[in-house]
């Protein structure tokens, strides 16, 4: 496919040809998806900007989802949503029903925002759909701690700074019980109180117990969509809300 469909008609052959490769929508199905679309009309189709949010529903990944939505949402006539949140499609037991959702709300979406913070899951899964050329133009990657921005021990001095640092150790470090223990005494050096104890506490509730990583296929996507201007990496939730500034 080269375009977006414009009609009900090119919508149908495209799910046909594009998505379900060699099954068939009986009557009913095609019902049931022009049915989807009418009802979702105004919120595809409206005048507002669409922002379709893709990332992790697991917690804490969740809560940084959120945050996206929040911040997405308050801007002037905005629409952000996931997924989980629009209803689901009625089709036959055969058909994948929820790819062919997420097709028809990516397709339609002015911008999708995927968040990143590891590389299994769903939202590994929703990262190479979107890399599709129809929907690469629109899709902007917010990859967590994909580049070290407080590795400079002297931006080290507060207690924010230390844990934004341990979350980049947790995606980088060789021997991350060593490393937590040198930014701990780095931490005390500048007159903060925090042990390994406390990182690793800060790391559970960042990573929900995660040790997250990037993929060899992941990175190299990255970098693609680095090269593109459309990859932003962040540390805190903080960074994220500041480089979603980038979503057009």
């Amino acid at each position: 496919m080269d375009r977006i469909p414009e009609n009900t008609e090119e919508l149908t052959d495209f799910i046909l040809n594009d998505l379900l490769y060699g099954l068939e929508l009986d009557p009913v199905d095609s019902e049931q998806l022009l049915l989807y679309m009418q009802e979702r009309h105004e919120h595809l189709f409206g005048p507002h900007s669409t922002y379709f949010v893709l990332g992790s529903y697991e917690p804490p990944f969740k809560y940084r989802l959120d945050e996206a939505l929040d911040v997405l949402n308050h801007r002037h006539d905005a629409y952000a949503y996931l997924l989980a949140t629009q209803p689901d499609l009625e089709v036959s037991d055969d058909i994948p029903d929820l790819k062919v959702k997420f097709f028809l709300h990516a397709l339609y979406a002015d911008s999708i925002p995927l968040v990143l913070e590891h590389d299994t899951g769903g939202a590994v899964v929703e990262f190479g759909r979107v890399e599709r050329p129809w929907l690469l133009d629109r899709t902007y990657l917010f990859p967590r701690a994909q580049e070290e921005h407080y590795k400079d021990d002297s931006l080290l001095t507060t207690q924010d700074a230390i844990h934004a640092r341990a979350v980049e150790l947790a995606y980088h470090a060789d021997d991350l019980d060593r490393e937590l223990s040198t930014l701990a005494e780095c931490a005390r050096n500048h007159g903060l109180d925090i042990s390994v104890q406390d990182l690793k506490a800060y790391l559970q509730s960042e990573l929900g117990g995660r040790t997250p990583s990037y993929s060899g296929v992941i990175t190299d996507s990255l970098v693609h969509l680095s090269s593109l201007n459309q990859c932003f990496s962040w540390t805190t939730a903080e960074e994220l809300k500041e480089q979603l500034s980038n979503v057009p």
